[in-house]
């Protein structure tokens, strides 16, 4: 982890993972791969990465090897994650 976030976990599995992820703003994560994918689904702020800015509202699928490295700006954002449950063949 990095400064600025706080995770609450929703859900724990041998390979999936839920949680409801609050990003202080101004915070960067490092980049990094999610195998079996990933859903967000941004609940405040705006969540961005390299690919792009998500407001509000915005849910984002990226599919399994998927990577990016994402940050917030000065709104900060909470997001709906969930990683490692989209089909991997």
């Amino acid at each position: 982890m990095v400064p600025g976030l706080k995770v609450t976990s929703l859900h724990q599995g041998l390979t999936k993972h839920t949680a409801l992820v609050c990003w202080a703003p101004e915070t960067r994560f490092n980049p990094h791969t999610h195998v079996g994918g990933e859903e967000i689904l941004v609940l405040e702020g705006v969540f961005r990465d390299e690919h792009g800015s998500y407001p509000a509202g915005t849910w984002i699928r990226s599919p399994h090897m998927s990577n990016h490295r994402p940050f917030t700006g000065p709104e900060g954002a909470t997001i709906l994650v969930k990683v490692g449950h989209l089909d991997v063949a």
